[in-house]
């Protein structure tokens, strides 16, 4: 009996032995899919999400394999004939933190992000945020935002509109952190959101190329007739600890104190945005008062050290003056409009003195003006702003002489600003300018 079992093993073993090497092969083929066996789903599903907008190259380092993807999308250009304002909202997830989100929506009305001239040249409240160069946008709180231009027209909705905004948001599991100890890499390369809440340079540009890419495909889709947007390359940080890269661009260098009649004389630090649209510029200068002690004396009250400049094409314009317009601060708004002095008349007409406060903010006056910049409407505004020393609770008193000096000097600059060689207007091929009114921001 012994010897038959010993023979029956003997003819067993062969099998046995395959059967353990198919069990080990197929063990190595399991882990070698990373676990859950989901990777090749997930990925086909990356391909056909969101209408099929999406950047797989730039994405597809970020599918996980654990669980399936799961995805929520609405929106006109996947139910043509739905009720809804967005033409698409699509969302798509892996777990543990990598997804992406994106949202497209044709305007009618106002760009939803703040666009004022201090949102340009000072974003996130002057902590500063990410821009992609050639894109018309910025990082913001739900990931980068852009705007684009449809010149055939978007369907989907009932009110005709030729305007485009995009978002899109991309995390990569790391949890508000760039670095894998919770900390921003020292190098800005990092993943996610940084603990300050501004997101790393990496997410940054990655939010930026699937927007870029999302705005594309529906344009295209949508036959606006515009051609596709760049896709960016890099990003640049705003924030001024960061090298303060906007400051002495060239398309601002108009601004000098000494060739601009009307400002303190010395040297002028100059700074602006960075988004080099086509749709939108700022720049501002101001005294410096570092380089210029020991070399030039301090400003006189009323004597204008500081200026500034923006300009906004089609949607962006509108939303801009809207912006303004709401806070009181556009041409006719208020009983202020009619106390504007004249050159000759100012120093004879006491009743032309006014009041300012040290509570109102930074006193400035601001001009107004409107073009066609590239086929569009388009509103510029200039602002100097005075030298005035004021504590807590004083008033100063502007006399009319003083005040016909800030209107004139106003109207310099926006000369200066439209004629620039280097500047924006020319860029734009602005002309039919016509000034609409001054504004003083002081009330």
């Amino acid at each position: 009996m012994r010897g038959l079992w010993g023979r029956v093993w003997q003819r067993r073993t062969p099998f046995v032995v395959l059967m353990a090497v198919v069990g080990i092969a197929g063990a190595v083929l399991v882990t070698g899919d990373s676990g859950g066996g989901h990777l090749a789903a997930n990925r086909a599903q990356l391909r056909k999400a969101c209408d099929g907008t999406l950047p797989y190259r730039d994405l597809e380092r970020l599918v996980r394999d654990e669980r399936p993807g799961e995805l929520a999308q609405h929106g006109t250009v996947l139910a043509p004939g739905q009720q809804s304002r967005s033409l698409l909202d699509c969302s798509l997830s892996w777990g543990d933190g990598h997804g992406v989100t994106v949202h497209a929506e044709a305007l009618v009305s106002d760009v939803p992000q703040p666009v004022r001239t201090r949102d340009l040249l000072e974003p996130a409240g002057g902590h500063g945020t990410f821009v992609a160069p050639g894109t018309t946008g910025q990082y913001g709180k739900w990931g980068a935002w852009l705007v684009a231009d449809c010149l055939g027209g978007l369907g989907g909705r009932v009110r005709p509109t030729t305007d485009l905004y995009v978002t899109a948001r991309v995390t990569d599991g790391t949890d508000g952190a760039d670095g894998a100890d919770g900390t921003d890499r020292a190098d800005g390369t990092g993943g996610a959101t940084a603990a300050s809440g501004k997101p790393g340079r990496a997410t940054a540009l990655l939010g930026f190329r699937t927007a870029v890419h999302v705005a594309n495909a529906l344009t295209k889709a949508q036959h606006c007739g515009s051609g596709p947007l760049m896709t960016p390359t890099a990003v640049l940080d705003t924030d001024e600890t960061h090298g303060a890269p906007g400051r002495g661009l060239r398309k601002c260098e108009w601004i000098d104190g000494s060739s601009l009649p009307g400002v303190a004389s010395g040297t002028w630090t100059t700074l602006g945005d960075l988004q080099e649209s086509t749709g939108l510029s700022a720049c501002a200068g101001e005294w410096d008062a570092e380089k210029n002690a020991g070399e030039r004396p301090r400003p006189k009250e009323w004597q204008i050290t500081e200026v500034d400049a923006a300009s906004w094409s089609g949607v962006l314009g509108r939303s801009a003056y809207n912006s303004y317009e709401r806070e009181g601060h556009v041409p006719g708004w208020g009983a202020q409009q009619d106390k504007r002095p004249s050159e000759a008349d100012a120093g004879s007409d006491t009743r032309q003195e006014d009041r300012v406060s040290a509570y109102s903010g930074r006193p400035q006056l601001a001009l107004w003006a409107r073009s066609v910049c590239g086929g569009r409407t388009t509103y510029h505004r200039v602002a100097v702003f005075p030298e005035i020393r004021l504590e807590d609770g004083e008033t100063a008193v502007i006399s009319g002489k003083d005040r016909a000096r800030l209107s004139t000097a106003a109207r310099t600059v926006l000369d200066r600003y439209l004629d620039a060689e280097d500047g924006w207007p020319a860029s734009a091929d602005c002309r039919d300018t016509t000034v609409l009114g001054e504004v003083e921001q002081w009330h």
